[in-house]
């Protein structure tokens, strides 16, 4: 397999010089106090450029003659955002998208969007309000993004193309959703009983109508926050709890549709700090809450089925110590359904952008590791109204996040230094059993251990320049008794391996590495529209390898502005049958610059 290199370097060198890249997601520029005395105009954004040259080699090619043994992509993007304070107490702001795909010239592949558009505010100083695109996020049960499979505390390597389908699917750290809608918040405090009050309520069209048989459906909420004074001075008592409130509805009044859903999640949150001083601090947490789904045609029930929850645990932390131990118990009933919760950022069953069919019989390829590090296709910020597809080799105890219904047992966790200490690593895990077996009365059992460490060599030796070495781990084993057609026992290794060299000032060698075991049998169940199981594919058989190891360099100009050249190798050894083993290599330039 043979790689331009110098030619593709050259290219992506002058498109680089010649590009201006701009960079905002969700913030708005910051104001100087001269500025927010009168209106005011700002513009900041996001550019960036990706060039990829992508090879395919293997077994799985003796089979295969029309597959192409090599894809050349990339893009040229820049999102300029216009953010306009006309007064003190408003603010609007625009996001332009302009994005041209690689060989695209004269205008050929070129495309113009308005990627975001928001505006928001205060009313008498006391209500904020947000109109248009929002980014949203409630409790891990009722509004939640969970973390997508496939990563362990993942090497550095791998985070510019992470960041990529991050940004385009408007993931933050806080696990909100993107939603375009309304939002209203404000807060109230009091003198006696409690300390304040916090209230937010929102509603978001999330898919609209084609005017015959779908209807619009909306997503509308909201909660209201509490908060004691501290009730024991010598303790520190004072507790924190929320009532929160989800509600998904399909309007009949939209179009020629005669059927729709309504899925409803009532929850209650809390947090008792029971103790909290210099040296300890022991938390009581946890939430309850119920589920309620339901099928109308022309406004009469004809479906309904509810279902509750129970997630409670506590939490001690040693201070001097810089370690913190948790351990709780969870309780996920079979039929709690949660839309806003349980709606996966992976959509294993989307096409891919490289080589989505492979093989003799021109088969949909399984995403690998490969796909979910690189393949922005695979991922989406929608609203699914049924449990969807996903693969147990990746994630089998809680596919759906925490809020994984059909689950019952213990979890825990521990952690140990900070940000940017010496040694920082976490431990975590669960071992749970299903509530109600699938197309058995046998239930599977489940474990999980996740384990993850940054080790800041340049700490210990005292070094100016950053030596990091980042470990992940993940053992997950699902087990089910019975007779031989009943019998289940599935085993999956995943690690992550990431070392950084700061060779020189902002100047770092990075190499990155993940690999996936997996071995054995397992039902996958196939569901109907609402979450019963439908049927039972072919048995499930794993004895996968799958290898992905990174090389290359990032030059960091200054913070948000960066250059990184990597080189990538991926094999898969899938099934017993080596004949559909395939490797991938992949070579790739991204250029980012916010400011």
């Amino acid at each position: 397999m043979k790689y331009n290199l110098l030619k593709l370097t050259l290219i992506s060198c002058i498109l680089i010089s010649t590009t201006a890249l701009l960079n905002a997601q969700d913030g708005s520029a910051k104001a100087t106090e001269k500025e927010k005395e009168g209106p005011t105009l700002r513009f900041n954004g996001l550019g960036r450029t990706i060039l990829a040259q992508t090879a395919i080699d293997g077994n799985i090619l003796d089979s295969d003659t029309t597959a192409a043994e090599s894809l050349t992509d990339g893009e040229f993007l820049l999102d300029l955002v216009v953010n306009a304070t006309p007064n003190k107490n408003a603010e609007v702001q625009g996001i332009l998208r302009l994005r041209n795909e690689f060989g695209g010239f004269f205008g050929a592949g070129m495309s113009v969007e308005v990627r975001e558009l928001w505006a928001r505010g205060i009313i008498l100083n006391a209500v904020k309000y947000r109109v248009g695109d929002m980014d949203v996020a409630m409790t891990p049960y009722t509004l939640f993004s969970p973390e997508e499979e496939g990563s362990i505390n993942e090497a550095a390597i791998f985070a510019p193309q992470r960041e990529v389908f991050h940004y385009e699917q408007f993931y933050t750290d806080d696990n909100t959703r993107r939603l375009q809608g309304g939002k209203l918040d404000f807060g109230l405090d009091f003198t006696q009983g409690l300390e304040d009050m916090e209230v937010s309520a929102f509603i978001a069209r999330i898919r609209g109508t084609d005017f015959f048989t779908t209807p619009t459906r909306f997503v509308s909420g909201g909660h209201a926050k509490f908060s004691t004074p501290v009730l024991v001075d010598s303790l520190g008592l004072k507790a924190d709890f929320g009532l929160n409130i989800v509600h998904t509805f399909d309007d009949l009044k939209s179009g020629e549709a005669t059927t729709g859903i309504r899925n409803t999640i009532y929850t209650f949150d809390f947090d008792v700090t029971i103790m909290d001083n210099k040296d300890l601090a022991v938390h009581l947490k946890g939430e309850v809450g119920q589920s309620n789904l339901e099928l109308k045609a022309d406004s009469v029930s004809i479906f309904e089925e509810d279902d509750s929850f129970l997630d409670i645990g506590a939490e001690v932390t040693f201070k001097p110590q810089k370690l913190r131990l948790s351990a709780g118990f969870i309780d996920n009933g079979p039929d709690f359904f949660s839309i806003g919760a349980q709606s996966k950022r992976i959509d294993y069953v989307a096409d891919k952008t490289y080589y989505n069919r492979l093989g003799l019989d021109d088969a949909v390829r399984t995403p690998t590791l490969f796909d979910l590090s690189r393949d922005r296709a695979l991922y989406t910020f929608r609203l699914s109204d049924q449990l969807m597809a996903y693969d147990p080799r990746y994630s089998n105890t809680l596919p759906y996040g925490q809020a994984t219904p059909n689950r019952r047992g213990f979890r825990f966790g521990a952690m140990y230094g900070e940000t940017e200490g010496p040694i920082e690593a976490s431990l975590n895990g669960a071992l749970l059993e299903e509530i109600r077996g699938q197309g058995t009365f046998e239930l599977k059992s489940f474990t999980l251990v996740r384990a993850a460490a940054n080790l800041n060599i340049h700490k210990f030796a005292n070094w100016k320049n950053k030596l990091r070495l980042t470990v992940g781990y993940q053992y997950e084993q699902t087990t089910r008794g019975g007779v031989d057609v009943e019998q289940v026992d599935l085993t999956s290794n995943l690690i992550d391996l990431g070392l950084e060299v700061e060779v020189f000032s902002k100047f770092e060698l990075l190499l990155g590495a993940k690999q996936l075991t997996s071995e054995g049998t397992e039902y996958v169940p196939q569901l109907s529209g609402f979450n019963d199981v439908q049927d039972f594919p072919a048995l499930f058989v794993a004895d996968d390898t799958e290898t992905l190891i990174g090389a290359g360099f990032k030059y960091e100009f200054r913070e948000g502005i960066y250059l990184t050249l990597q080189y990538q190798t991926f094999s898969g050894e899938l099934g017993t049958e080596r004949s559909d083993d395939y490797d991938f290599n992949q070579f790739f330039i991204i250029y980012n610059m916010n400011f």
